[in-house]
């Protein structure tokens, strides 16, 4: 939301005959990520419980002024995601050991820092993350805060190669989201199985920017040349209509 982290706090649950070595290599990824984002890791809790379960307890700062609310988003903006869509799809095939679940994996293990540092230069104004919610989740949230509607172009989204192939290895996350957010979406212009695409809950999604149409283009191209070369425009925002969200 336009912060910065300043420390975090692990939080851990195990079972008891869960190796110590595999432990230890989920500590050293995140303290090695969290540095990375530019914090550090201060200590923590654990607890003994049936399955692994962990997480980071985090402090940052925000300047007031550059606060990213949902509440923001402005008519005319171009709307720029940063990463492929399809990580909960692929799920079931990583046990599988295809040949394309490491770009998954990477994408999943990539953080989003340098794309929100290089946006803070453009005339954004606002950004959320594309996680658990799926597309249709997140950005119904911001179309509705924000009082105005989105056109959505489906044959822009970057996806992972067999996003479509896999579009029917439906899960738990996606079928709620159907059911909770599709209230705020036309899908007429679409195939029905590419729902399942736009419900899909994501892991560790890309950026959802919203940048002045003015400054879009400039901004794709730094993000590019920077590396975060999945970054595409998707759609824009416009006065709102009969529906918060059009996928066309």
């Amino acid at each position: 939301m336009g912060g910065e982290i300043l420390y975090a706090l692990n939080i851990l649950s195990f079972p008891s005959e869960v190796e110590e070595e595999a432990i230890t290599e989920i500590l050293k990824g995140a303290i090695h990520n969290v540095n990375k984002a530019g914090g550090v890791v201060v200590g923590g809790h654990t607890t003994k419980n049936n399955e692994i379960v962990y997480g980071l307890s985090v402090t940052g700062k925000v300047k007031r002024k550059s606060i990213m609310l949902n509440s923001n988003a402005k008519v005319n903006n171009k709307i720029i995601l940063t990463k492929k869509i399809g990580t909960g799809i692929y799920m079931s095939e990583l046990s599988k050991g295809s040949d394309d679940y490491k770009e998954v994996v990477e994408s999943m293990t990539t953080l989003n820092k340098e794309a929100a540092d290089i946006m803070m230069n453009y005339n954004v104004s606002t950004c959320t993350d594309l996680t658990g919610f799926g597309l249709i989740g997140h950005l119904s949230e911001v179309a509705v805060a924000s009082d105005l509607s989105l056109n959505i172009y489906f044959d822009k989204l970057p996806l992972f190669d067999r996003t479509l192939e896999l579009v029917n290895n439906t899960n738990g996350g996606m079928l709620r989201n159907i059911e909770h957010f599709s209230k705020y979406v036309n899908y007429e212009n679409i195939k029905k199985e590419n729902i399942n695409i736009l419900a899909d809950p994501q892991t560790s999604g890309g950026l959802f920017i919203f940048v002045d149409e003015q400054d879009a283009d400039e901004l794709l191209k730094e993000l590019q040349d920077k590396g975060i070369t999945q970054a595409r425009v998707i759609g824009e925002t416009i006065e709102k209509g009969d529906s918060f969200i059009n996928i066309l």
